[in-house]
Parts: structure tokens; sequence; C-alpha cells
């Protein structure tokens, strides 16, 4: 600590700063960018705050946790149409296909 101004607080040293870097401290302009930078860090700092409180609601209360079982239910029976869908139209497919195999069975006559 020798060589510096401060003092201690609450048992920490604490710098004090010395005229001439407070000076240049306090004329340094903002760029632009660096304001849109400031400006942009604060917003998704911001946001991800609420993305978590956002799930910390959604986990802990009683109308997350419904909200939550409304969209699996959801997406269960969306999935549950779309194999259904599935299987039908295979089914469709492979029974058209017995069809033409026993036409074209039909067709050849071996003599």
């Amino acid at each position: 600590m020798t060589g510096t101004r401060g003092r201690f607080e609450k048992g920490v040293w604490v710098e004090e700063p010395i005229p001439d870097e407070a000076e240049k401290a306090g004329t340094a302009e903002k760029t632009p960018i660096d304001s849109r930078i400031q400006e942009v860090s604060a917003d998704v700092s911001g946001t991800i705050n609420k993305v978590v409180s956002l799930a910390k609601d959604l986990f802990t209360t009683e109308e997350g946790r419904k909200h939550i079982q409304t969209k699996i239910d959801g997406a269960a029976g969306q999935l549950d149409s779309a194999i259904k869908d599935f299987i039908s139209e295979s089914e469709k497919v492979f029974s058209s296909k017995k069809g033409e195999e026993k036409q074209e069975k039909k067709q050849i006559k071996v003599e």
C-alpha cells in the first residue's frame, strides 16, 4: 500500500483516486458505440433476470405447474395424432401395394 492514497473502511483498504486520474476519468468522452454497448448490456442483463424470474415462477407456483402440464398435454395429443396419422397412411400404402401385387399376379398367365 506504499505510494497509494486511501483509507481503511471496515477492514478493507479503499483507494482514493489521484486528482490527475479523477480529471482524466471525468473528461473521457463516451463514443456512440460505447453508449450502445452499455445500453444493450443493461437490456440483456434485464432480460436474463426476467427469464430467471419466469422460470422460478413456472416451477415453484401452482399456476406455473398447471401451465406446464397444459403444454405437455397439448404436445402429447399432437404427438399421438401424428402417430395415428402415420400408421393410417402406412396402412393405406401397404394395402394398395398388396392390391397391386395381387392384380399383377392375376394378369400374368403362365401356359
